[in-house]
């Protein structure tokens, strides 16, 4: 998690030059806490989720897809206030929500993250893939079902 990421002169996030945004919407950000940190914009890019406040420019958060643990809609009142997008960083319990002005807005957003999140894999989980594609590969093609052991 990134606090204060760089802005652009009309307050919008800086930008890697490949990475591009893919939505943007009025929420609000809460901490682990649950305290909001007051009213902002997020920015779903194909790199990270970005959050700005829109008044107070040196409040923000960015994060990058492979920190991001977890993301679920919530709509369990018991557990948070609003229906909003619930985010885990790692396994500390680091915890974040994404509270959207337009109730229907959760849906786009956590559609918007899950998209995203599959453009950017583990190296892990590329790694293992890859090697699955290997061994099969080198096992040749489906040689049909077994009798006795034997291929026919």
């Amino acid at each position: 998690l990134i606090a204060n990421p760089s802005r652009t002169s009309n307050g919008t996030p800086v930008l890697d030059t490949d990475e591009k945004l893919r939505l943007e919407v009025e929420a609000q950000w809460f901490g682990k806490d649950k305290k909001s940190k007051g009213t902002g914009t997020i920015y779903v890019t194909e790199k990270n989720i970005i959050w700005l406040h829109s008044e107070a420019k040196e409040v923000g958060y960015s994060i990058d897809y492979h920190s991001l643990t977890l993301h679920a809609v919530s709509r369990d009142s018991k557990h948070f206030l609003h229906e909003c997008v619930y985010c885990q960083i790692g396994f500390e319990g680091d915890d974040f929500y994404l509270v959207p002005t337009d109730e229907k807005d959760v849906k786009k957003v956590y559609d918007m993250i899950c998209t995203c999140s599959a453009l950017n894999p583990d190296a892990e989980e590329e790694e293992e893939a890859l090697s699955e594609l290997m061994t099969s590969a080198s096992l040749g093609p489906n040689p049909g079902p077994l009798q006795n052991g034997h291929a026919h």
